[in-house]
């Protein structure tokens, strides 16, 4: 059974070939995904100040190396 970062990982590398094949550029492709995943956070319940909690909180633990460490969940 895959983990959550493996299907992630899966996911995006197929939808960014999609993109693509279908001449989208990568950063508007990346800018229309993360739009969608708000709304899918805002749909389930989550609070402006919970998402930008969450979108901070990984920026900050970004190391120089693209990676970061540590999960909220």
């Amino acid at each position: 059974m895959a983990d959550a970062y493996t299907l992630a990982k899966q996911h995006l590398d197929t939808n960014i070939a999609e993109a693509a094949d279908n001449n989208v550029d990568l950063n508007a492709y990346g800018q229309a995904l993360v739009w969608k995943l708000i709304e899918k956070y805002k749909e389930a319940g989550r609070t402006n100040a919970d998402i930008i909690s969450e979108v901070q909180y990984t920026l900050d633990n970004i190391e120089d190396d693209g990676t970061f460490h540590v999960s909220r969940n």
